[in-house]
């Protein structure tokens, strides 16, 4: 604990002085967020904000990763962290060139998404041959051939499902927090990796709380989703991602249920999808979907704690 303790503390202190030239930088240079036209018209005052500070907090969680718990197992959380991060900063830059919110088009990050994924899962069955899968309350069920398809489908799926959630002040990093924290109580190899890269993200959220003054972009949130898949994959455990990842979940099935009853029944089921705009819409302040939906996903990671 005493290690968890420190990395969570040297990477929040960098994350935090990092960000604050990174965010000057882009305003001195008018570089900024591109707001999207289908998004509620709430956020347009936004439009300019600095964004993609992924760019600073990834690369200092996965360096203070490497000092404090070097492990095979956690250099393939670090590789997908790398490799998912790098197709949201290709985003993020397109965007920034484009000057526009477009960026990558969705089935050509779907494609690299799911590629980087296989490569992640090949990489897994050298360090932890496996084809089982443990869920929660059932135990171990060997699912063959099919689980490598299966776990790249849900690495990929849970890089878009935090992407998905980025969508209001604080909210992607606090629930990602309050997620993953109280894994630390638990004496798992995952706490090497997890305490720093909350630690970078509590310094993100110093700059990126209500009201946001930088936000993650597309680097941030793809390299987050990814990474925190891989955790339970190496593992076998991508069941407990239905815990640990259950407010993720519930952004990203959202849009699957918006679209579906638009294009089956020609009726939306929310007011607008990923879901947090739904009660954006509602007339929940930003603080309040963020605070709320962290305290869901606390709770949990508290039952996975309990069915671990």
């Amino acid at each position: 604990m005493p290690r968890e303790a420190l990395s969570f503390l040297l990477a929040f202190l960098l994350s935090a002085l990092a960000i604050e030239p990174f965010k000057r930088y882009q305003r001195r240079n008018r570089i900024g967020q591109y707001i999207r036209e289908e998004g509620p018209d709430l956020h347009n005052y936004k439009t300019g904000t600095p964004t993609a500070a992924g760019i600073i907090f990834l690369p200092i969680a996965l360096s203070v990763a490497l000092i404090f718990a070097f492990s095979i197992e956690i250099l393939i959380v670090i590789l997908s962290g790398v490799l998912f991060g790098i197709i949201g900063l290709v985003d993020d830059l397109s965007k920034i060139v484009k000057k526009n919110a477009s960026g990558l088009s969705g089935r050509r990050k779907l494609l690299l998404q799911f590629l980087s994924a296989s490569i992640i899962v090949f990489l897994i069955q050298f360090a932890n041959p496996h084809t089982h899968m443990t869920l929660p309350l059932l135990g171990k069920i060997d699912f063959g051939f099919a689980y490598y398809p299966i776990s790249a489908v849900i690495i990929a799926g849970m890089s878009n499902a935090v992407n998905l959630s980025d969508g209001v002040d604080g909210l992607a990093g606090s629930m990602f927090i309050f997620s993953l924290a109280p894994m630390l109580f638990l004496p798992v190899w995952q706490n090497g990796i997890i305490a720093p890269i909350c630690g970078a993200l509590a310094g993100f959220l110093w700059h990126n709380w209500f009201p946001a003054s930088v936000f993650m972009g597309d680097t941030g949130a793809i390299g987050l989703g990814g990474m925190i898949a891989v955790m339970f994959s190496v593992d076998g455990r991508e069941g407990y991602l239905l815990f640990f990842g259950m407010m993720f979940l519930v952004e990203m099935f959202s849009v699957i249920i918006q679209v579906f009853s638009f294009k089956t029944f020609g009726k939306r089921v929310f007011k607008m999808s990923p879901i947090h705009h739904h009660f954006e819409l509602s007339n929940w302040k930003e603080s309040k979907i963020a605070f709320r939906f962290s305290l869901i996903s606390f709770i949990g990671a508290v039952f996975g704690l309990l069915t671990w």
